[in-house]
């Protein structure tokens, strides 16, 4: 007869458990960083976006969460770019929509010293409007890349931040 044996069942079995123990604890490090890594990019290219918009077109584009049309400080939400040829840090009917960041996962927290970004005509941003966007795991606070840095004249860049803070056990 055909068949498996008692003996090459049980180690079958416990090759894939052994196996299954190593890589599903990586496997959601992994997760983690992929989530990182996705979110920053689409802040970053929303940035890159916002600058550029603002530069070909001689405007005002605002970059902030809005609550009820206005920026508010919430980063951990829906994050819009949008026209602000006002300057009022609002959403206001004759203005538009450029891009949204949806927010971000509940798991992660994502945080910026300012209510809103304004990038002028000239690729700069408006004064006291500088900082770094931090985004942290709570899981996995080690995890690399997870600051936008923007700076006064408007451009940005991506490093390591030491900002997130270990969980206590």
């Amino acid at each position: 007869m055909r068949g498996y044996t008692l003996i090459e069942v049980v180690i079958s079995s416990l090759l894939i458990t052994i196996i299954s123990s190593i890589t599903i604890p990586n496997f959601t490090y992994f997760l983690a960083q992929s989530r990182l890594d996705n979110a920053m990019s689409r802040i970053l290219k929303s940035l890159h976006l916002a600058r550029g918009y603002a530069v070909t077109y001689s405007t005002n584009i605002t970059i902030c969460p809005l609550v009820s049309g206005r920026c508010q400080k919430n980063w951990q939400g829906t994050i819009y770019a949008f026209e602000d040829s006002n300057r009022n840090l609002s959403l206001d009917e004759s203005e538009y929509t450029i891009t949204v960041i949806e927010k971000i996962d509940s798991q992660d927290a994502l945080t910026y010293p300012r209510k809103a970004i304004t990038y002028r005509a000239d690729g700069s941003i408006n004064f006291m409007q500088s900082g770094s966007f931090i985004y942290c795991n709570t899981t996995y606070p080690e995890l690399t890349g997870n600051r936008i840095t923007v700076s006064q004249v408007g451009r940005v860049r991506i490093k390591d931040s030491d900002k997130c803070e270990t969980p206590s056990l």
